[in-house]
């Protein structure tokens, strides 16, 4: 987030938005090219979704995850992935409710593995491309 412009809007295939109520940015949403190189021009990453607590309960995430999925489809992506963790359970009702399935957990750290902390890979296939398999794990 220290350079919005070049990280997210100079790069190709990359785009940043924000919410905004009464001058404020109450919400933003990223999407950008996945780390994982087995998603590489197969899918782009939403990353960064945020909603300030006021403001939730509105559809902010559900209209920021939405342009997220339009952009990605106009590009001619057939997939947009995400990761979120194990305590962001309204993430993952939102992220569900708009057609994201888990396909992957993992242990950050053997840390988290005591802990029981974990992330959780999920994917939305778009459509009018056939679905990419999941990558292993």
């Amino acid at each position: 987030l220290l350079d919005i412009r070049a990280t997210y809007m100079r790069a190709p295939d990359s785009c940043f938005w924000v919410a905004e109520a009464g001058g404020a940015v109450v919400g933003m949403v990223a999407v950008a090219p996945p780390q994982d190189p087995a998603q590489r021009g197969v899918a782009l990453e939403l990353k960064r979704m945020s909603v300030s607590k006021d403001y939730r309960g509105r559809g902010i995430s559900k209209a920021l995850c939405g342009e997220v999925l339009r952009f990605t489809q106009a590009r001619g992506y057939g997939a947009v992935v995400l990761y979120t963790s194990v305590v962001q359970v309204v993430a993952q009702r939102l992220y569900e409710g708009q057609g994201f399935r888990k396909v992957g957990t993992s242990s950050p750290s053997l840390l988290a593995s005591l802990l029981c902390f974990q992330i959780f890979q999920y994917r939305c296939d778009l459509p009018g491309r056939p679905p990419s398999p999941a990558p292993p794990r």
